[in-house]
């Protein structure tokens, strides 16, 4: 049983038959960060505001379930996600607009740890330095005092980090902690993220555009485009195997320049079948149907009809 589970997650908006998110599975297990890449609009980020309740308004969760150690978090109306911050944080791409620019961060962080954890407000204050401290934040006393609007925008990604860290979360979902960070800060925080797995046995979905990041931290990757999972499995499997054109098109695009007729088409949320069908160079007829998840290596799966087809030659 896996620390994480999501499956079937759909989710679209309200009064339209299309979905944004389309039976999205994937889980992180104990120990390990699961990354989650694709391109803009992949449907990285709302996947993650899915599994924490964050859905912004006109946004609904339609079907799936998200399991927490084998207990479903989803209530059955579908409406809400019963977790707290013990059972799982997030550390928002855009950390100086997730601050509270009305309250002094160590404020923001005695408050989380007030709610969750039952602390007394001195107790509190005085973990939310230890925390600032804990993170590598130099003068935690002083950064405690001060504003978001005061401190540099890898100072709030610490701070973030922090208060995702504090109640000790079971699972750590972070969404491009590093964007527009120089190179030296999100090195720093990539240790950090690495440190916590070291210390608390947690799990992280770490959600990024960039191949090179994945490479570096994850266990296990996930790849999505046009709110459908590509290919899953181990970093290894999908970097030096990769089963899917799309993400042989991810890898591609990094190496040389990317094929014009497969790169200049938006995605097509109508499409019954493959999201990637109407751009893939390889699609035929099969393609107009949904493609499942299907094992092609141990722990290794992609969406596919292009792998049956060949099985199905293969075998004739």
């Amino acid at each position: 049983m896996s620390l994480l589970e999501v499956s079937g997650l759909t989710v679209g908006v309200e009064h339209s038959p299309h979905a944004l998110l389309r039976d999205v599975d994937f889980t992180v297990e104990a120990g390990q960060i699961m990354g989650l890449v694709g391109e803009s609009g992949s449907g990285k980020t709302m996947s993650a505001l899915a599994i924490m309740d964050l859905l912004p308004a006109g946004i609904e969760r339609r079907a799936g379930t998200v399991r927490l150690d084998g207990r479903d978090l989803v209530a059955q109306d579908r409406e809400t996600v019963d977790r707290n911050a013990n059972d799982m944080t997030m550390i928002f791409q855009h950390p100086r607009s997730a601050l509270n620019p009305t309250m002094r961060v160590g404020r923001q962080i005695g408050r989380a740890l007030e709610i969750n954890q039952d602390m007394g407000r001195a107790a509190a204050r005085s973990r939310a330095t230890e925390m600032l401290n804990h993170v590598g934040i130099p003068g935690a006393d002083r950064v405690a005092r001060a504003y978001p609007h005061q401190l540099s925008g890898g100072m709030c990604q610490r701070v973030m980090i922090a208060m995702a860290l504090a109640c000790r979360p079971r699972v750590l979902i972070a969404d491009e902690p590093t964007t527009a960070l120089d190179v030296t800060i999100q090195a720093q925080i990539f240790d950090l993220i690495n440190d916590l797995v070291e210390e608390t046995g947690c799990g992280v979905l770490f959600i990024t555009h960039d191949l090179g990041a994945i490479a570096e931290m994850c266990d296990r990757v996930t790849v999505l485009y046009g709110g459908q999972v590509m290919e899953t499995g181990d970093v290894r499997q999908v970097f030096t195997d990769s089963r899917h054109p799309y993400t042989q098109f991810l890898f591609d695009a990094v190496v040389r320049e990317a094929d014009p007729s497969v790169e200049e088409k938006d995605v097509n949320f109508a499409l019954q079948g493959c999201r990637f069908g109407h751009r893939c160079p390889y699609a035929f007829d099969a393609c107009a149907e949904f493609p499942l998840l299907r094992e092609v290596d141990t722990g290794h799966l992609t969406s596919c009809f292009l792998h049956q087809k060949e099985n199905a030659l293969g075998s004739a």
